[in-house]
């Protein structure tokens, strides 16, 4: 009977008991993420846009614009999240309209004169060279690579110096 008692006070204090005690503290936070640096977004999607140009030769023009579309979704989300600001976004912007331009298939010139327009003045203001889409392919290609590359370059230097 004792045991019974017992067993029967156990059972009544171990609620009593349990309500006394403090509860158990939370557990720990997750780690917060620290934002990552401004620079580094920054020189992240410059790799990803380099990658679209490097396959420009190689990949199908849907794939690659559907990637450039990615892009500059991310690149206006950047702008309003103040990652970039708009001198960046302006440069990074025109970079993802010309790489999209210089892919469109045009077999009938329909846009001929709009992609001309664009391309004569970006490898111009870049480079300071003259591009001319009525001259050799192989040249034009040189030019437009050339300005491509060194815009990338400058891209690269103003992301680095981003905060």
């Amino acid at each position: 009977m004792r045991a019974r008692f017992a067993v029967a006070a156990l059972l009544v204090a171990v609620p009593a008991f349990s309500q006394t005690l403090p509860p158990p503290p939370p557990p720990p936070p997750a780690p917060s993420s620290t934002p990552r640096p401004r620079s580094e977004v920054a020189v992240e999607l410059l790799d990803r846009l380099q990658g679209v140009f490097d396959r420009m030769s190689t990949s199908g023009e849907r794939e690659l614009a559907d990637e450039l579309s990615n892009l500059a979704l991310d690149g206006r989300a950047c702008l309003r999240e103040g990652v970039f600001d708009r001198e960046f976004h302006a440069r990074y912007a025109r970079m993802l309209r010309v790489l999209r331009l210089a892919l469109i298939t045009d077999t009938g010139d329909i846009l001929a004169d709009i992609v001309n327009r664009e391309l004569i003045a970006f490898v111009k203001e870049v480079t300071g060279k003259t591009y001319d889409p009525a001259a050799g392919a192989s040249e034009q290609i040189v030019l437009f690579s050339d300005a491509v590359a060194t815009e990338f370059t400058a891209l690269h230097a103003q992301a680095r110096r981003l905060k």
